[in-house]
């Protein structure tokens, strides 16, 4: 059992890392949240079922852990991820794919599918746009902020 855990953890550190990351925009935060993560798995592992995809649970975790890290440090985040997840999962749900199309480009809307949904970093998008990660990060912050903005004028609309 210890051999497959050390496994698991040499496999996923560096994706889950990444993925903090890209949640975070802090490497430090980032560190911090990605041991949480493990130390998690670390203390579950017997009762989970490890030979399974645990790919999907250590994903869970992390999002959990990014959570509890950002109300613990509010002051930091004004508009982050949660604004996006509310915009697609509260306000139109069914309707978000359509919506969000209406809103954005279709090259924004592929790096938020891809960012958001698919989990792929910042780098990632980077190398693949050929950008810096820097300008990504700007880009998708922009594209967040215009979610944003058009999320509080549909709640505006709706009162």
């Amino acid at each position: 059992m210890k051999q497959q855990i050390e496994q698991i953890i040499e496999k996923y550190y560096r994706p889950i890392y990444c993925y903090c990351t890209a949640k975070l925009y802090d490497s430090e935060a980032a560190k911090d949240c990605t041991q949480e993560v493990f130390l998690a798995f670390v203390r579950k592992a017997e009762r989970l079922d490890v030979e399974q995809e645990i790919r999907p649970w250590l994903y869970r975790a992390a999002d959990l852990v990014i959570r509890a890290y950002r109300r613990k440090n509010s002051q930091l985040f004004s508009v982050s991820d949660e604004e996006l997840e509310r915009l697609c999962e509260t306000v139109m749900p069914e309707y978000t794919e359509d919506c969000l199309r209406e809103l954005l480009t279709e090259e924004e809307y592929a790096l938020v599918w891809q960012h958001y949904i698919e989990g792929q970093t910042m780098r990632t998008l980077a190398v693949r746009c050929g950008t810096s990660e820097d300008a990504m990060k700007q880009r998708i912050s922009r594209i967040r902020r215009r979610l944003a903005e058009a999320l509080k004028s549909r709640e505006e609309g709706t009162r």
